[in-house]
């Protein structure tokens, strides 16, 4: 428990995180002031030493310029996290990487609520944990992004999960070890009965030294102590194999999907749930909004809302999950600093059509040329792409919005992005 009662506190940002900081410290401490750049002006205009504790938002770089001097000063800095971990004693199990953690989540949650826990969703995934931290919930799953694990110094979940590893954020993290380094801070203070899952299948987090917390893995190409996949059925491993169900039961399409329920399967395994109930629950999630999430057919072609696609290797996991179809793949956005060089490969070996919209247009259009790929079309905005789609679709072909990129040169946010797809999908 972190005293709260004396302190002057200073929560930086008046987004959903900030504003639920200053919501629980309202009360709790001698004073609280939030402050936001775009509103009041920049932080350097601020003095350090008039408080006890700063509160960092995860849109704030923790290498901004004022977090600096708060260092130089000896002042703390926490984040929203790390406040709240420090406020309940109720098991956390969370999830991180570059890609799937917010199915992953939403599925964990799924499993332990059909297997008799009460558990809480919170984190990246929706509402700051903070907000439901007085709800009675019995644990809580986390979904913890880099920018949110930046932040924590003292945060210990039960078991953690790290889907993957893959190039993003790097205008902020600069390089992948750096990124990686900030993703273990998820595992920094596991202990030996604490449980720590990873992905065996990539290149990252295989034989990532992690000293703390039991390691197990999960695997679709070869057999690991933790869960994997053979000849289509996925099976636990946790001493002596188990059968769990095929893959083919899961209602959440592509291969990549697979891994995501292996992965929260497992953490709800280790964290209690009988491995029977564990398994039926995973057969029966239908997936979570923005991530392949069907919206409707239309003239015998299916449209697919994957706008949660945010980098590169998220589009190129999308367009997998379709085996046999033409795919017309709506891409673009704003920018992350990433390489497209290997989606336009992607593209280029599905025999994908690529149709080019938003900020980054001009960059995929170089990346797709230089793979020899001619036949594209370009857009200005995310619906005019749509409508070149279904002049173009034949029955049988998909329609898919997986940008690759950020959102943030048209919509707040992927979610923004994604409903502004289904509504104009849904009302051709």
């Amino acid at each position: 428990m972190m005293e709260l009662k004396d302190k002057r506190i200073l929560v930086l940002g008046k987004g959903r995180t900030g504003t639920a900081a200053l919501r629980f410290l309202e009360g709790r401490c001698k004073m609280v002031s939030v402050k936001d750049e775009k509103e009041d002006g920049p932080f350097s205009a601020l003095d350090p030493r008039a408080y006890d504790l700063v509160v960092q938002s995860p849109g704030i770089s923790r290498q901004h310029p004022f977090l600096l001097e708060c260092d130089k000063a000896g002042i703390p800095v926490t984040n929203e996290i790390e406040l709240a971990y420090l406020h309940t004693d109720a098991p956390i199990f969370g999830v991180t990487g570059t890609n799937g953690k917010t199915t992953i989540s939403t599925l964990l949650h799924s499993i332990l609520q059909s297997c008799g826990r009460n558990s809480g969703l919170a984190g990246n995934v929706g509402q700051p944990l903070l907000d439901i931290l007085e709800e009675g919930w019995d644990s809580f799953v986390l979904e913890l992004s880099s920018y949110q694990l930046e932040g924590v110094s003292h945060f210990r979940p039960r078991v953690a999960i790290i889907s993957n590893l893959t190039p993003d954020h790097l205008e902020r993290h600069k390089t992948m070890e750096n990124y990686l380094r900030i993703k273990a801070r998820i595992y920094e203070n596991m202990g030996p009965e604490d449980s720590l899952i990873l992905n065996d299948d990539d290149p990252w987090l295989r034989g990532l030294d992690a000293k703390g917390p039991r390691i197990y893995y999960f695997s679709r190409t070869h057999k690991v102590s933790g869960i994997f996949l053979r000849e289509g059925r996925i099976i636990l491993n946790l001493g002596k194999e188990e059968e769990l169900l095929p893959a083919d039961a899961l209602e959440i399409p592509g291969g990549h999907n697979v891994e995501n329920a292996m992965a929260a399967i497992l953490a709800a395994i280790l964290a209690g749930a009988d491995p029977g109930c564990a398994a039926m629950a995973a057969r029966k999630f239908p997936g979570v909004p923005h991530r392949l999430e069907f919206v409707r057919e239309l003239e015998g072609v299916p449209y697919y809302n994957d706008s949660k696609a945010t980098n590169p290797e998220a589009s190129i996991t999308a367009l997998s999950a379709f085996p046999g179809k033409r795919i017309l793949v709506i891409l673009g956005g704003s920018q992350k600093k990433v390489s497209y060089k290997q989606l336009a490969a992607a593209i280029r070996d599905k025999g994908a059509l690529a149709i080019l919209q938003g900020s980054t247009a001009g960059e995929i259009r170089e990346q797709l040329q230089q793979a020899g790929i001619k036949d594209f079309q370009e857009t200005k905005t995310m619906t005019q792409a749509v409508d070149l789609c279904r002049g173009i679709a034949r029955p049988g072909d998909v329609v898919l919005l997986s940008p690759a990129c950020a959102s943030f040169d048209q919509f707040a946010d992927f979610e923004a992005r994604g409903e502004a797809f289904k509504e104009y999908v849904r009302s051709i």
